[in-house]
């Protein structure tokens, strides 16, 4: 045993009772009697015993090995007033081992916490109120705790599982913090302990290609994930989609993302009035989502089935999406339609003042980030994101012209994947009147069999680093301005792209189109259209390649 038993004859001094622990046979046929102490114990000395720092609240004990089982044995005799009993050697006093709600194994039921967060069930100030929930499995309860700070409800989640069925509203002065940082910048790819983390499971997922997804009347029960209202912050989590498709109706996208500001369910607001979340539509301002971690959980499980081959799923010859099947079976591939999306709002101003940080995502139906419509002053920072089914990062302004965006040190790799030569590369604009794109990394593959569009016969997968098109509703008003402050373009291998090796202004097959900026630096970036005035202003790359 660890423990140390008094020598016969003696009493150190820093034992108030000595205390003969049994042989193993013994400790494993009293243990019961053990516990029962305890439990006697703990009813005599009221709701909670606190000994020293340590608070221990009946109820909440954890008790999966003998240690942990013994460690009550001291709550059981301090309470009765046996005094302290002792651990290691004989002249160190034992100190009761520090108990604390504990369930990292737990399954959490959607509505065990979603109600907290409906009800705004906080405490008044910045005391933290502990509230009690109940995992679906166990006899252990879960604590969530939330505390008043600067006017904003702070919920702090323990490790554990939590189920989400559907798309909830996060209430405006908002935050969810989870139990630890789920990402290693400088491994992005290594998944956390997740025994440790707060994870955000979804239990519906997008399986039928021609399912109502974008015109639904009611996107709280048609798709899965978070609507942040404004002054809302979210940290320290990981979300796990469970989408395998990407439906026939979101094929110019309207959502369905992890996380999402407030917003128009469809991609054009005068289509519907119908808005994400069940929300009034207007965006969202003063969003931060930092230290989260996407569709890792099945992703070692799934990792086999991306990119694969799937018969009779390549028919993409005309418009008529309906009519054959263009991607219409599912990839099998656990994951959200898109990772952040910032949807065109009702409100003039748009979205404001939105901060993103250390995200990493391992796969996703659709984008990674999509910035939509109207946007002022959005920064995304310390991304990394791979195996999308189509852009990886894009700014969609349409006709709205978002201003003040900043993409900075971020990678993508291998954009549209999950949709094989088809669509996607790894930045993408699609109107704009401002952005700087500054430290970015792209890996992705040529390619010598894409599938053309039907509409045009053009190109639109892994053609370059930056694509600025000019569809969708793109405008690109007078005295636009695209910056390209550093940039790695490499292959899946880490290879570096060079323009020799490339094509000048046009997509050819196998080759990376290369065209010359403003300032006079070929670069790494195509136009869809030459009859678009597109401002682009590039740097050499980050790290110049071999000669």
């Amino acid at each position: 045993s660890k423990y140390t038993q008094p020598q016969v004859g003696t009493e150190p001094s820093s034992v108030r009772l000595p205390f003969m622990f049994p042989s193993a046979a013994m400790w494993t046929s009293c243990r019961w009697v053990v516990l029962l102490l305890c439990v006697c114990a703990a009813a005599l000395s009221s709701a909670s015993a606190c000994l020293g720092e340590a608070c221990v609240y009946p109820g909440f004990w954890e008790h999966d090995s003998d240690a942990d089982a013994l460690a009550l044995l001291q709550v059981g005799a301090r309470a009765v007033g046996m005094g302290a009993l002792q651990q290691g050697s004989q002249s160190s006093p034992l100190h009761v081992r520090r108990l604390r709600p504990s369930c990292a194994s737990c399954t959490y039921p959607y509505k065990a916490w979603s109600d907290l967060l409906k009800a705004g069930t906080c405490s008044a100030d910045a005391t933290p109120l502990a509230i009690e929930i109940t995992p679906k499995t166990g006899s252990t309860n879960g604590t969530i705790t939330c505390a008043l700070e600067e006017h904003r409800k702070v919920y702090k989640f323990p490790a554990g599982i939590f189920e989400i069925g559907e798309q909830l509203l996060v209430p405006a002065n908002t935050s969810i913090l989870g139990s630890s940082n789920p990402n290693d910048m400088a491994e992005p790819t290594k998944p956390p302990n997740w025994r440790e983390q707060t994870l955000f499971l979804a239990t519906r997922g997008v399986t039928d290609y021609l399912m109502n997804y974008c015109h639904a009347e009611d996107m709280v029960s048609t798709r899965v994930g978070f609507v942040l209202s404004s002054f809302v912050t979210v940290s320290d989590v990981s979300y796990q989609g469970i989408d395998t498709i990407r439906p026939s109706d979101n094929g110019a996208l309207c959502g369905g993302a992890a996380f999402e500001t407030k917003g128009c369910a469809e991609n054009d607001c005068s289509i519907s009035s119908v808005n994400n979340g069940g929300s009034d539509g207007i965006g969202s301002e003063h969003v931060i989502i930092e230290n989260v971690r996407l569709n890792d959980y099945y992703f070692a499980e799934d990792e086999a089935k991306v990119g694969a081959s799937i018969e009779g799923n390549y028919n993409c010859s005309t418009d008529n999406w309906t009519e054959q099947c263009c991607f219409c079976k599912p990839n099998g591939v656990r994951a959200s339609q898109v990772g952040i999306w910032v949807p065109q709002s009702r409100n003039i101003e748009g979205t404001r003042h939105l901060f993103v940080n250390n995200i990493v995502t391992s796969a996703l139906q659709a984008d990674g980030i999509n910035l939509h419509g109207m946007v002022d002053d959005a920064q995304v920072q310390n991304v990394y994101i791979q195996n999308t089914g189509d852009d990886i990062y894009a700014l969609w302004g349409a006709n709205s012209n978002p201003t003040n965006v900043t993409f900075q040190d971020c990678v993508g790799v291998n954009p549209g994947i999950l949709r094989p030569n088809w669509y996607g590369n790894c930045m993408a604009t699609y109107g704009l009147q401002s952005v700087v794109f500054e430290n970015l990394k792209c890996q992705a593959p040529t390619l010598e069999h894409p599938i053309p569009s039907p509409s045009d016969g053009s190109v639109t997968i892994d053609v370059s680093m930056f694509v600025f098109y000019n569809s969708f509703g793109a405008s690109y008003p007078e005295g636009n301005n695209i910056t390209i402050k550093g940039w790695t373009f490499e292959d899946l291998q880490g290879h570096p792209y060079m323009p020799a090796t490339g094509t000048v202004d046009v997509p050819a097959p196998g080759k990376m189109v290369w065209t010359t900026s403003k300032n006079g630096v070929a670069a790494p970036f195509y136009f869809t259209s030459s009859g678009t005035q597109v401002n682009v202003y590039a740097s050499p790359p980050r790290t110049p390649p071999p000669p």
